[in-house]
């Protein structure tokens, strides 16, 4: 079962995600669901309701995390499996770190919902790099963090090579084509539009 647009809103709205992670969320959705179009243009087989919902609610739990400490990506996953969007929640549990092997030639809801997370620093699309520094500066307060920040930062950019391996494009254009797809505005990506008729 699989949430639309509108009921993803609801479920942020009532377990009440701040205005800028929606913002943040909403961004990702764009990215995530443009690229799945365009990689389904290619002879992959993405899910792009899966897609749209796990990104609108990949942060739906972070609001209260920040209070708690808790990993957003397992309480999201395991709130959302809870209310009957099982699939949904395996997504949002992947969303900062993959733990499965990846397929060479297939890419997963997974990674394109990761990937696209790792680039919206808040609701702008940045770099993997500019993002990845972000993430150092707020997070990075130790070594044993530093070392986990490297690891991901390596990880995403092996999903980036295949993505845009398959996309045959350059990944630093990402902007330039949302923005003439008009899913995007040039300095950031929110909007109010149903991304799937974009």
């Amino acid at each position: 079962m699989i949430p639309t647009r509108e009921d993803c809103l609801r479920l942020m709205v009532q377990y009440g995600m701040l205005e800028h992670i929606i913002d943040h969320s909403t961004a990702v959705a764009r990215v995530a669901l443009f690229l799945s179009i365009k990689l389904n243009r290619k002879g992959q087989r993405i899910d792009l309701p899966l897609v749209e919902a796990a990104a609108l609610l990949h942060d739906l739990t972070k609001t209260e995390c920040l209070r708690t400490k808790e990993d957003h990506a397992l309480t999201g996953s395991r709130l959302l499996k809870e209310i009957g969007y099982e699939r949904i929640g395996d997504v949002v549990a992947e969303h900062i770190h993959l733990s499965k092997e990846m397929d060479p030639s297939l890419v997963s809801e997974e990674e394109v919902v990761n990937y696209a997370d790792k680039r919206v620093r808040h609701d702008r699309i940045v770099s993997l790099e500019e993002r990845f520094e972000d993430l150092k500066g707020r997070y990075g307060k130790s070594e044993r963090a530093l070392e986990l920040l490297e690891g991901l930062r390596r990880a995403t950019f092996e999903v980036e090579r295949k993505i845009f391996s398959i996309l045959k494009t350059d990944p630093d254009h990402l902007q330039d084509h949302l923005f003439e797809a008009g899913n995007g505005r040039r300095n950031g990506a929110s909007g109010g539009k149903s991304f799937l008729r974009d």
